[in-house]
C-alpha cells in the first residue's frame, strides 16, 4: 500500500499533523494508530454522567495555546469555580496539623520554586532542581523552628515540592536537570484551564476531519525500512491477524518517547543515527498515574482534600492491609499522600503517584490498593469524618505497552540539544513529533500539539517542492 506520508500514533501530535494536511487540501496520507483507540496519552472515560482522565487533565495556560483555541471554538472551556478550600492535613501516624501550620511552609516553598530560575547555572549539565532546593532548605526551617518540630517542617516543605515531580513525572527532583527546566515556557492565562466535556472532546473533533481510510487502528508498527528513497513500514494488523507492509516517501514517528527507549534498535532499519539514539536514552521519561477513590455519598461543601505529611520520626503501619494483603513493604504508601476533590465529581477524590512507588502500585490488585488507601484514609483522617470509599479507578501508564509512561522530563545529564536532536529529520524521510520533541513545551498536551502540527509543515513543503 502506497501513500506519500504515513504517521505513526493517533495520539494529539499525529491528529495535529493530519488536521495540517486537510486544511492544506493534502490527503495522501494515513494514520497507524496501534491500539484500538485514537488519543494516546489522552484518554476520557464517561463516568457518573460526566468523565474522568485517566491521561492529560488540564489546559496549561490560554494564550497562544493552540489546543485552549480549538476548546473555545467548541465552547468546552469550563469556567465554573469550586469556592471550597477546606483541607485536611495529618503525618503518616495520625497526628492532625493545622492550616496555620502547613499552609505558610507550604507558600514558602512554592515561592523559592517561582524564583529558582536565579540559581541556575546554565553552563552546569550536572546541576539539578533537587540540589538547589537542598542549598535553600536550612532558611525555611530557620524561619519556622519556633514553631514546631524540625521533622514536621521537612515533612511540609517535601509535600508541597510533591507538585513539581507531578509536573516532571519523575521519581525524584534531583534526578531532574535544572538547565533544561529553566527552559520550559510556561504559557500565560490560567494554567490549570479544565475541559468541559475532557480532553476526548478535542480528540474527537480533530479525527472528524479525516476520512475512514485516513485512520487506521490496531496497527502495530514493527518495522520502519528507511535504508533507500522510499520508506517501508511493516505493521501488523491486530484485527485481521495479517502484517502489511506501507511504502511512503516520509514517516512522522509520533510515539512516545517510552517507547522510542525500549523498542528503537528494534523497529528502525538501519538504526537511528547516534545522535538521536544519545538523545532518546539521556532524556527522561517517568510514570504518574491517576487513583480515583469513589465514596458513595458527597462530600461536604467546603471539603477539597487532604494531604498526609510524611514525617521522618514518625512511624506507619497498616496492620490489616498488610495482613489480608501480605504486604512486606509500605514504602509506596509515600506516593499516596495527596488526595483532592473533583471539581465535576463531588464524591470521588483524585490521587497523583509517581515515579518507581507509582510503577509499584501498578502491580497491585485493585481490592489492595482500594483497602490500603480506605486505612490509610481512616489512620490518618478520622478528624475529617469521611465514608469508606467503595472502589477506586485507576491509570496504569507504565503498564501500557505503546505508551511505557507518561510523559517526559528533562533528566540530569541531559539538555535542550538533546530535545533538539530527538526532534531532527533523518535525511528527509524520518520525522519525529510529540511531547518529547519541543523542548519550550515538553511534557504538555499543547507541546505535542505544536510539534505535530509544525512537523507537517516541514514535510509538505519537502513534497512541494520535489
Amino acid at each position: 500500500m502506497n501513500k506519500k506520508v504515513v504517521i505513526i500514533g493517533a495520539g494529539i501530535a499525529g491528529l495535529a499533523a493530519a488536521n495540517y494536511f486537510t486544511e492544506q487540501n493534502f490527503d495522501d496520507f494515513v494514520i497507524l494508530e496501534a491500539s484500538s483507540e485514537i488519543g494516546g496519552r489522552i484518554k476520557t472515560l464517561p463516568f457518573q454522567k460526566s468523565f474522568i482522565e485517566f491521561g492529560a487533565q488540564w489546559m496549561h495556560g490560554t494564550e497562544n495555546n493552540p489546543v485552549y483555541d480549538i476548546a473555545v471554538s467548541l465552547d468546552a472551556i469550563d469556567e465554573s469555580i469550586d469556592k471550597a478550600d477546606n483541607w485536611y492535613y495529618s503525618s503518616q501516624d495520625g497526628q492532625r496539623l493545622s492550616d496555620d501550620l502547613v499552609e505558610p511552609v507550604q507558600k514558602e516553598a512554592q515561592c523559592l520554586l517561582e524564583n529558582l530560575s536565579e540559581m541556575v547555572d546554565e553552563n552546569d549539565l550536572s546541576q539539578s532542581i533537587g540540589a538547589l532546593l537542598d542549598d535553600l532548605y536550612p532558611d525555611i526551617e530557620k524561619k519556622f523552628e519556633g514553631e514546631m518540630d524540625s521533622s514536621v517542617i521537612k515533612g511540609i516543605f517535601q509535600a508541597a515540592l510533591n507538585v513539581e515531580k507531578f509536573e516532571n513525572s519523575c521519581d525524584d527532583l534531583h534526578d531532574v536537570s535544572a538547565n533544561g527546566w529553566n527552559n520550559f515556557e510556561t504559557l500565560g492565562g490560567n494554567l490549570l484551564t479544565n475541559n468541559k466535556y475532557g480532553y476526548g472532546k478535542i480528540v474527537d473533533y480533530l479525527a472528524s476531519k479525516l476520512t475512514g481510510n485516513q485512520l487506521k487502528l490496531n496497527q502495530a508498527v514493527e518495522k520502519i525500512d528507511w535504508s533507500d528513497d522510499e520508506v517501508i513500514i511493516t505493521a501488523f494488523d491486530g484485527k485481521q491477524n495479517k502484517r502489511y507492509k506501507w511504502i511512503c516517501e516520509a514517516v512522522l514517528c509520533t510515539v512516545s518517547l517510552g517507547f522510542l527507549k525500549q523498542n528503537h534498535y528494534e523497529l528502525f532499519e538501519p538504526k537511528l543515527p547516534p545522535n538521536k539514539i544519545d538523545a532518546i536514552n539521556c532524556l527522561g521519561f517517568g510514570c504518574l498515574n491517576k487513583i480515583f477513590v469513589v465514596f458513595d455519598q458527597d462530600f461536604e461543601p467546603d471539603f477539597q482534600g487532604l494531604q498526609v505529611i510524611w514525617r521522618e520520626d514518625a512511624d506507619f503501619e497498616l496492620e490489616n492491609s498488610k495482613e489480608k494483603w501480605n504486604l512486606d513493604d509500605l514504602d509506596f504508601c509515600r506516593a499516596l499522600d495527596y488526595f483532592e476533590k473533583l471539581p465535576n465529581h463531588k464524591n470521588v477524590l483524585l490521587a497523583f503517584t509517581v515515579g518507581s512507588y507509582s510503577e509499584v502500585i501498578e502491580q497491585l490488585e485493585d481490592d489492595c490498593v482500594l483497602d490500603v488507601i480506605s486505612e490509610l484514609i481512616e489512620k490518618c483522617f478520622a478528624h475529617a469524618n469521611l465514608p469508606r470509599p467503595v472502589k477506586i479507578i485507576r491509570s496504569r501508564w507504565s503498564s501500557n505497552e505503546y505508551a511505557k509512561g507518561s510523559y517526559s522530563y528533562f533528566k540530569v545529564g541531559s539538555s535542550t540539544d538533546d530535545v533538539d536532536a530527538l526532534a531532527q529529520s533523518v535525511q528527509y524521510r524520518l520525522y519525529f513529533a510529540g511531547e518529547a520533541t519541543i523542548y519550550k513545551h515538553l511534557g504538555t498536551v499543547h507541546g505535542a500539539y505544536i510539534s505535530g502540527y509544525e512537523q507537517a509543515t516541514k514535510i509538505l513543503s519537502i513534497i512541494e517542492d520535489e
